[in-house]
């Protein structure tokens, strides 16, 4: 599903993760994800918008992108894998359903 670049530059960086708000506008945010068995990963506080709104409506992009105009969009459905509580991060996973591309030819 994925080229050799596509998995580089969407390892450990950052991206934008898309949820749906419950006010049916789409909510963005910056996570940190990184590449684990086939899934993004990314943490965030539980009581932080975008864990609310993945809670109702689990579907999710996250756009990685760069310079010299390159972007990889993956879409898919997000899983809590464990609720953090106190200080500690809600780990959440990503496996991807959906994937779109693009770089400049000569990049």
């Amino acid at each position: 599903m994925f080229e050799d670049w596509e998995l580089e530059r969407t390892e450990r960086t950052l991206g934008v993760l898309t949820t749906n708000g419950r006010d049916g506008f789409p909510h963005a945010a910056p996570v940190g994800v990184r590449w684990e068995d086939g899934a993004l990963r990314f943490e965030t506080d539980s009581d932080a918008a975008k864990m609310r709104n993945l809670e109702a409506d689990p579907r999710v992009s996250i756009l990685v992108f760069g310079k010299p105009k390159w972007g990889v969009l993956i879409s898919g459905t997000a899983e809590i894998i464990s609720r953090g509580t106190g200080s500690e991060q809600s780990q959440i996973r990503v496996r991807p359903e959906r994937k779109v591309s693009w770089r400049r030819k000569e990049d």
